[in-house]
């Protein structure tokens, strides 16, 4: 019986670990609390160090056996997927939302093109110039994979390495997405929360809260005692079903049916489009989630769906991503791309910082919130930029953090050319000069849109 927990079983258990150590460490020490460190990240670090000592395992009759990271990189790619199964259960308020909503979130739009291509570029340029001057034995189209992992997040630098590994032979391309997501998320707080108090500092929060004072419960990351606000509303009754339960069944279900859609996909496709059936799998599961939620909805059954629940699934998900990400990381595979590899995320965090900040200088309305709250969505995930925008706007009152959910709309139809065209990387499929065309039309469209103002702060 012992045998049934390894290895997944045995992770998950890990994982869990790890994020409760990260959550108590957030709570007693205050570097954390001041740096706005989250559990999963905290967590995630710990157990970076402990696999590499190989302490990462279980005790069995035959002694103490490791868990490889191979197997945190799989539970990665699937939380990751599962958890865009959640995004497409999620109503959004685009279609209800006034002109100022509506511009904002172009405005993200642009600039998520703008940064990805900034990124990817900066990424294979650094690796490639690296294998030139020092003949180093690594391939380039690694440094693409920075792009992804900086701007979209370790879900999708995993589904895109796995593709560049599986598919065409380029080793280790898995370890060095993660690795690059892995990093990201350390400059969203290293570099967002100073940021974030110097806009505090120099008075450029346009919303009501200056952001000067945070709550306790915030800081410490542990709701205070007797104040537990409602999470989640019932939709079925406990006698039949757990509403909890019922909710991950619906998204578990929905989750096969993409698993269904990739392998027909991987068996009828073309041998140059058939990496997109389970390296895109996020995408078919946000996909089947929307149409059924749709269907749902035309046959007014949609009440059973609770979105607070859907949520807290979700965020559980990234919770436990972002903490796999770091154990999934493999030290050995990136040996020979450690120096362009930090190179370029160093490179690559301080390009992303000074263009975003030039243009959220020169964006309409609430700029400096707007530019903080993308700095943490591209270079961690939208997570980070939610967690930078609570420290200068606690109550959420300016339209930041509704503009972040109508650009995941927008996204889909502007950045497809990106998002296809980077599991056809190894093909020869034309990426740097994609990018390219991004930095050059994307600053012409804001202009063209009245989207590039007048510098409102400096």
């Amino acid at each position: 019986m012992e045998a049934t927990f390894l290895p997944y079983v045995g992770a998950f258990i890990w994982l869990s670990l790890l994020l409760t150590v990260g959550t108590f460490l957030r709570a007693k020490i205050r570097f954390f609390q001041s740096n706005l460190i989250p559990a999963a990240l905290i967590g995630g670090v710990i157990g970076f160090i402990c696999i590499q000592f190989d302490i990462v395992g279980l005790p069995t009759s035959n002694g103490w056996v490791k868990i490889p990271t191979s197997v945190f990189s799989t539970i990665t790619f699937h939380l990751f997927a599962f958890g865009f199964v959640g995004v497409g259960f999620m109503k959004s308020d685009a279609a209800n939302s006034s002109k100022v909503l509506m511009r904002g979130g172009l405005w993200m739009t642009f600039m998520f093109g703008l940064i990805w291509a900034l990124q990817g570029l900066i990424g294979f340029s650094v690796f490639d110039l690296y294998a030139k001057i020092t003949g180093a034995d690594i391939n380039s189209l690694q440094g693409y994979l920075l792009g992804s992992g900086f701007a979209q997040g370790p879900g999708q630098a995993h589904a895109y390495g796995l593709i560049f590994e599986k598919d065409f032979g380029i080793a280790n391309s898995v370890s060095v997405g993660l690795a690059t997501a892995a990093l990201g998320f350390v400059c969203a707080v290293s570099i967002g929360v100073p940021l974030a108090k110097l806009g505090i500092k120099r008075g450029w929060i346009k919303s009501d809260n200056t952001g000067s004072f945070l709550p306790a419960d915030f800081l410490r990351g542990i709701m205070n005692k007797g104040d537990n606000p409602c999470c989640a509303h019932l939709t079925t009754h406990p006698a039949n079903i757990d509403s909890l339960g019922f909710h991950v069944s619906i998204m578990a279900i929905t989750y096969a049916l993409a698993y269904c859609f990739a392998l027909v996909w991987t068996n009828v496709m073309p041998d140059s489009v058939k990496g997109l059936g389970f390296g895109i799998l996020f995408t078919w599961g946000m996909c089947i989630a929307m149409m059924t939620r749709g269907i749902m909805g035309k046959m007014g059954i949609m009440h059973i769906i609770d979105q607070s629940t859907i949520k807290r699934i979700t965020n559980s998900s990234v919770d436990f991503m972002i903490c796999a990400v770091f154990l999934a990381i493999s030290v050995a595979e990136l040996q020979n791309v450690v120096i362009p590899l930090l190179s370029s995320a160093a490179l690559a965090a301080l390009a992303s910082l000074v263009v975003i900040m030039w243009f959220a200088k020169r964006a309409p309305d609430f700029s400096f919130e707007r530019g903080l709250a993308i700095f943490g969505c591209y270079t961690g995930t939208v997570a980070s930029g939610l967690l930078l925008l609570r420290i200068v706007d606690p109550e959420y009152k300016s339209p930041v953090a509704v503009e972040l959910g109508i650009m995941n709309v927008f996204i889909l139809l502007t950045c497809q050319p990106l998002m296809v065209g980077y599991a056809l990387i190894p093909e020869g499929f034309y990426m740097f000069w994609l990018m390219l065309a991004y930095l050059i039309l994307t600053p012409i469209a804001m202009l063209l849109t009245r989207l590039i103002l007048k510098p409102e702060w400096r």
